[in-house]
């Protein structure tokens, strides 16, 4: 039992390591966690600017996540509104689902990526001004 336990904490630290929170991108921390008197503590991880429990999510994933979001305008709880906790909770449920979709193709493990993300070059947020010239580059490179 002892074992298990801390083969369980030993994957907690490693994931607070590379991960951050689902619904605000911040940092996580491990606590111990009392949950009655009767049951031991357990080690969880925790969101410090949520104050909550967080398993966490994969940078690159919060990153993509909250692009769309933000650039779509997603809102996945319009009943609620239109405010900064439904833009944050829109952001945690498009990240689970792009992180269910990575784990189902093969991308995702429990240990993170299984070929590493290639974030660099990506466009994310960034605007690409082309000119009269550039514009008729691209089109005589893309014609056959």
């Amino acid at each position: 039992m002892q074992e298990k336990a801390e083969k369980r904490v030993e994957m907690l630290k490693k994931r607070v390591k590379r991960c951050v929170c689902k619904s605000c991108g911040g940092k996580l921390s491990l606590r111990q966690l009392d949950y009655n008197e009767f049951e031991d503590a357990r080690i969880e991880i925790f969101c410090d600017n949520c104050d909550r429990l967080e398993f966490g999510i994969e940078p690159e994933i919060y990153t993509s996540a909250q692009y769309y979001v933000d650039e779509f305008r997603v809102n996945m709880y319009p009943d609620m509104g239109n405010n900064q906790l439904t833009r944050r909770m829109s952001i945690a449920s498009i990240s689970d689902i792009m992180s269910w979709a990575l784990q189902n193709m093969g991308y995702l493990t429990k240990e993170g990526f299984s070929v590493p993300p290639d974030m660099e070059g990506k466009i994310l947020r960034e605007c690409i001004v082309l000119d009269d010239q550039m514009v008729d580059e691209l089109e005589q490179e893309l014609s056959p």
